[in-house]
């Protein structure tokens, strides 16, 4: 069983710690990998940056080294959604993608073309059986948006929308290549609260995190340091409560759906 896990910002991976160890290599850019061997489970853990062409450069990159099992993109995402707690987990076998003004379904290839098409759903029914998840519809942004008008542009049946920048351009290259997919997001941001655009900055051209850009933004604009304060505890309560799903899925995988 080979599990190819990928999330765009180490934040995210900070709690996958079981995951990342052994063999480890920056290059080729952009993107991080991580691989644990195990007897019964290898698992990649790919920091991919932001933005689709990050997000393919390490999808193909995975693929010369090994064909995985099944693609998790995890991470964080925003809740356009009432009632959201930070840390609510919603998971989704596809996605949609939010490109200017119009919602574009993802275009699935059809279950006779795609063997074992269910698989991502199959396993995230299973995680709804071990800890508390919901399944709904990850929305992928192809620019920053506000909460308000992303909320416009949704569908009015969409159960438990939650968005982010990735998922989309994953669901979209995993069913291409006939792996089984699942989008596992932790809530980091509530349908009232926004991300400011201007903490986008703390990342490169490849969209890396870098810490003294983070830094030096703040000493520029201290009146981001409320919105970088909440963002960062919410991050912290968000990437827990990912790693306990993304270990609930793993266990899944091993015990109770194993593939030859």
């Amino acid at each position: 069983m080979i599990v190819a896990l990928f999330a765009a910002f180490p934040q995210e991976l900070k709690h996958i710690h079981r995951y990342r160890a052994s063999d480890q290599t920056s290059k080729p850019r952009p993107f991080l990998l991580h691989r644990k061997h195990s007897p019964s489970c290898d698992v990649i853990a790919i920091q991919t940056g932001i933005g689709a062409a990050n997000v393919e450069s390490a999808f193909r990159g995975v693929l010369q080294k090994c064909f995985p099992d099944i693609v998790l993109s995890v991470g964080f995402g925003g809740a356009v959604y009432e009632q959201a707690e930070i840390g609510d987990i919603v998971w989704s076998s596809g996605s949609y993608l939010i490109r200017g003004a119009a919602t574009q379904q993802h275009e699935y290839l059809s279950e006779d073309d795609v063997p074992d098409s269910t698989f991502g759903r199959r396993l995230g029914e299973m995680l709804n059986e071990r800890i508390v998840a919901r399944e709904g519809r990850i929305v992928t942004l192809s620019a920053m948006m506000a909460k308000s008008k992303i909320s416009k542009l949704i569908p009015g049946d969409f159960s438990f929308p939650v968005c982010d920048m990735e998922t989309f351009y994953l669901a979209r290259l995993s069913h291409q290549n006939r792996v089984p997919f699942l989008a596992v997001r932790s809530i980091s941001d509530r349908l009232d609260e926004d991300i400011p655009p201007e903490l986008l900055a703390v990342s490169d051209r490849t969209g890396q995190y870098h810490f003294s850009r983070a830094f030096g933004l703040l000493l520029t604009k201290p009146e981001l340091i409320p919105a970088s304060i909440r963002l960062g505890r919410n991050a912290a309560r968000a990437s827990k409560s990912l790693g306990k799903a993304v270990d609930s899925l793993v266990e899944i995988l091993v015990t109770c759906i194993p593939r030859e």
